[in-house]
């Protein structure tokens, strides 16, 4: 049965078959109307099924497919159907206490956990469940006013969201990683439930920590932050933010949500939602060590580097002003702000500044950091722009150079050095520091500049 039924999910995966759900979903409703426990089997092999439990995470998985939409979805009219299979399936004791006790914490992080559990895979096909309603009522008529009633159309949603909120019914932390996936999306699904309920899925008490972490850990890592989405959570941002640091070792597994969570305040930032001096970007940059605020920056550099589109002039203009306070911060302590500054080396390969700012502070973070990165495309970025800014650029390939130690970096960029000092030497501003830097290029060995000076 389990073969059948995943078959089937991988067919839809696929988008290779459609099929007709109403005798599948009769064999559905057939497996889990079986008792759980199979008396007296026994199994030897290691994948075989020790019970009815693996199959009935099959099914979970087979009506999570259904509900995306394409040819495959599952028809609207079998929707009381498709609850009766679903709901039992979401009070499955898999996993207990015990299971997720040995299976997780460091051994695996609540967000996977969720996806590998026949209760956590429930869970996450009631959210799906829930977005296939909204997905034909958004067709039907009346759709603004029955979309603004949220769950009220849905109870059977809310009624198991709820009761897998009490702490005392659900102590899974894995199931709680379900609500911090899907919180973007409960938003959309009834924005009044979500942001009555965003203090239990995501709890500030310290009681609860661990509970805390396993939602925001997840919400963090795969959501991106809309606008709406943070207007109902800001109280948990300003938590996580004080936190810093202090993550536990059972949220290792997925990704670093201090990471995630300074990606999300640079995505605020540059979207005007938060401002340069609001509270919350204040606590980033006090609470964030050396390499998260580098982290910061360098999602912003990448990003714009990343971006083909235009990116708008007011946008530009709040980061030139974000990097002109980061600047400030670095020129009082230089040793405490070197790898922050050095990732201003992805917003200068980005080309979306203005060369001439670009160049400047370009040379300003060499001179505390003594690098940027990645070299090697700020090096060719510089032969790109060396013709407008010899000085400039050449001063600049001094600094990278100076702080290449090993001279290993030196090998990569060496055709787009040459291009620079080709250009410097032809620059009556810049030619005497093109002659020095190749002469210091010399004595460390890199011989195959001075055919430059003939």
């Amino acid at each position: 049965m389990r073969a059948l039924l995943s078959g089937l999910r991988e067919s839809l995966k696929q988008k290779q078959t459609a099929f007709k759900w109403s005798p599948i979903l009769q064999l559905c409703q057939w497996v889990v109307e079986q008792p759980r426990e199979i008396p007296n089997r026994q199994v030897s092999k290691f994948d075989a099924d020790p019970d009815w439990g693996w199959t009935r995470k099959a099914i979970a998985d087979l009506l999570s497919a259904g509900f995306e939409g394409g040819e495959g979805t599952i028809p609207f009219d079998l929707r009381d159907k498709v609850w009766s299979i679903l709901k039992p399936l979401t009070d499955d004791p898999d996993p207990t206490p015990e299971y997720e006790e040995k299976y997780g914490g460091t051994n695996m992080d609540p967000a996977t956990l969720s996806i590998n559990t026949t209760r956590g895979e429930a869970m996450h096909a009631v959210i799906r469940y829930a977005l296939w309603i909204r997905r034909h009522l958004e067709k039907g008529e009346s759709a603004p006013e029955r979309l603004q009633r949220g769950f009220e159309d849905m109870p059977e949603v809310r009624e198991v969201l709820d009761a897998h909120l009490d702490v005392r019914n659900e102590p899974s932390l894995a199931i709680r990683a379900v609500y911090g996936q899907w919180f973007p999306w409960l938003v959309l699904l009834d924005p009044e439930w979500a942001r009555n309920n965003a203090a239990r899925i995501f709890p500030l008490d310290e009681q609860q920590q661990a509970f805390f972490d396993a939602a925001w850990t997840t919400y963090v890592t795969f959501c991106r932050p809309y606008d709406n989405v943070f207007d109902v959570i800001r109280e948990q941002y300003r938590h996580a933010v004080g936190r810093i640091g202090s993550r536990r070792a059972d949220t290792r597994g997925i990704a670093d949500p201090d990471e995630n969570l300074a990606e999300h305040f640079m995505e605020l930032y540059w979207r005007g939602t938060l401002g340069l001096d609001d509270p919350l970007l204040d606590a980033l940059w006090k609470n964030a060590p050396d390499d998260l605020r580098a982290h910061a920056l360098d999602f912003v550099g990448r990003s714009l580097h990343n971006t083909s589109d235009p990116i708008p002039i007011d946008v530009l203009e709040r980061l030139k002003t974000l990097w002109d306070r980061r600047l400030a911060e670095a020129k009082k302590a230089p040793t405490a702000h070197q790898q922050e500054v050095a990732a201003f080396g992805w917003w200068f390969v980005s080309g979306k500044f203005d060369p001439a700012w670009a160049i400047k502070h370009l040379g300003e973070a060499l001179s505390i950091a003594g690098k940027v990165e990645p070299d090697y495309i700020v090096v060719e970025k510089l032969a790109e722009i060396a013709k407008q800014h010899p000085p400039e650029a050449v001063q600049c390939l001094k600094m990278i150079v100076e702080g290449d130690q090993k001279g290993w970096g030196i090998h990569t960029w060496r055709e787009h050095a040459r291009a620079i000092l080709a250009v410097a030497l032809k620059d009556s501003s810049a030619r005497s520091q093109a002659e020095s830097l190749i002469q210091y290029l010399g004595r460390r060995g890199h011989l195959d500049f001075r055919d430059l000076l003939q």
